[in-house]
């Protein structure tokens, strides 16, 4: 499994090259996928995704409830408000996070995930997600 995540993380350089934030949302969620099916996790998204940009809260319980949030919605992680621990897994991934303020992204059209505060929330149970508004 660890050689798997490794390639996954040396995959994720080159997906990740971009300074467009929805292909850098595309490739987080493309990571995120990629490092759970390392493990054999499959994830299920319940809901339908909205059109457009949004802020996402989640409250992941670990690096993995992340990784299954990030693997359904096309979206850059904000880390400022994660845990040290998930913050530095994830950049192990490769996976890109927020670099710019959250106006900007929006405006590209991308979507945000964070552990703050948001109007809409991804309720992640086991490997199910569901939108909560």
């Amino acid at each position: 499994m660890i050689a798997r995540l490794a390639g996954v993380a040396l995959d994720a350089r080159v997906v990740a090259r971009s300074g467009d934030p929805v292909k850098l949302g595309r490739a987080a969620r493309w990571i995120a996928g990629n490092a759970l099916a390392a493990r054999g996790v499959r994830v299920l998204l319940v809901d339908r995704v909205p059109d457009g940009a949004h802020v996402f809260a989640v409250r992941p319980g670990d690096v993995v409830g992340m990784l299954t949030a990030l693997a359904v919605i096309p979206a850059l992680v904000d880390p400022s408000a994660l845990a040290r621990g998930c913050r530095l897994a994830l950049r192990a991934l490769g996976l890109p996070s927020l670099d710019r303020p959250i106006a900007d992204v929006l405006a590209a059209g991308a979507s945000i995930v964070t552990a703050g505060p948001a109007p809409e929330m991804l309720r992640v149970d086991g490997f199910r997600v569901r939108i909560v508004a």
